[in-house]
């Protein structure tokens, strides 16, 4: 049984690719489905990000005395004003270890 699967998921992966390929497949995406998929990663990173700032270990909601929500604040504003990956991770992490350093 289990290779009748192996089998059978190989040909729906080889048949998949195939036509995006081959001509079957149109070369151009319509322009809503090219504008639903500009969503996507922004959706992806949003359903990361926010929890690993908001939820502790033990999977409660920690909003008081933690240090990652004001410097994921500061990197959503410096990711905004420079449009930079770099300027956004170097003030979300700076910002991070001030807090700890200093205040938490």
């Amino acid at each position: 049984m289990i290779w009748l699967v192996m089998i059978v998921c190989g040909l729906l992966t080889l048949s998949m690719r195939f036509v995006m390929f081959s001509d079957l497949a149109p070369r151009q995406l319509p322009g809503w489905l090219e504008e639903a998929l500009g969503l996507v990663p922004v959706a992806v990173l949003t359903a990361i990000i926010v929890p690993a700032v908001i939820i502790s270990p033990e999977g409660g909601l920690i909003l008081a005395g933690n240090s990652k929500l004001p410097a994921a604040l500061v990197a959503v504003t410096a990711a905004l004003v420079t449009r930079s990956v770099l300027a956004t991770i170097a003030s979300g992490l700076g910002s991070m270890w001030v807090l700890e350093y200093f205040l938490y």
